[in-house]
């Protein structure tokens, strides 16, 4: 878990991802403010108080009940009871804060790539429409989806084929051009091999 390594090793302020980010992690204000109340305590001390965060924002116990409350519903943070010297406290930790921040990033991080991929397969049917003059038919459709997921070409791999193909472009000239081409090792997220699905059958 990288963030958490970073906040606890190097003191990376992860407060101001939250002020960033709480409306995609579905932060309402109040809880946002909690959240971060808790987190400069968290620096100090894991002992959950209620007066300690009542320190440090404008909002009255109760309402702060409610709102620690919400945000262990929501899944930001954990309380747990700890016994030492024969005596029970309240432990919270916020490492599942961390876990959500993560997520949120590699979903992002996922969505541009299936964006990039969807541009990429646009882009050489574009190439090879302008080329030929005439839409691809949809064995040929099949053949340009077969080099994205199964052969694993890159995109600048095919690219360059079509350009190399000059006035004998077709589909099947290229994909000869491609197989003397070495082919890179490249791993297909499984959301990425979706939306190509959803793109050829679109075309189609």
């Amino acid at each position: 878990m990288i963030l958490k390594r970073l906040f606890d090793e190097y003191d990376f302020s992860i407060e101001r991802i939250l002020l960033k980010e709480y409306k995609k992690l579905s932060l309402s204000m109040q809880e946002l403010t909690v959240l971060i109340a808790l987190f400069s305590i968290y620096k100090k001390r894991k002992t959950f108080s209620t007066l300690a965060i009542a320190r440090r924002v404008e909002y009255h116990s109760n309402e702060i009940g409610e709102i620690v409350e919400s945000l262990l519903d929501k899944g930001f943070m954990t309380i747990s009871l700890e016994l030492k010297d024969q005596k029970e406290r309240e432990i919270f930790d916020l490492t599942p804060t961390f876990d959500k921040i993560e997520n949120l990033y590699l979903e992002e991080e996922k969505e541009k790539q299936k964006q990039l991929t969807e541009n990429e397969v646009s882009d050489v049917i574009l190439k090879f429409e302008q080329g030929l003059g005439r839409p691809l038919k949809s064995y040929e459709l099949e053949n340009i989806r077969k080099w994205f997921e199964d052969d694993h070409y890159t995109y600048e791999q095919i690219i360059k084929s079509i350009d190399q193909a000059e006035e004998k472009i077709s589909v099947k000239f290229v994909e000869r051009l491609l197989t003397q081409q070495p082919i890179k090792t490249i791993e297909i997220d499984q959301d990425v091999d979706q939306a190509l699905d959803e793109i050829f059958k679109s075309i189609k």
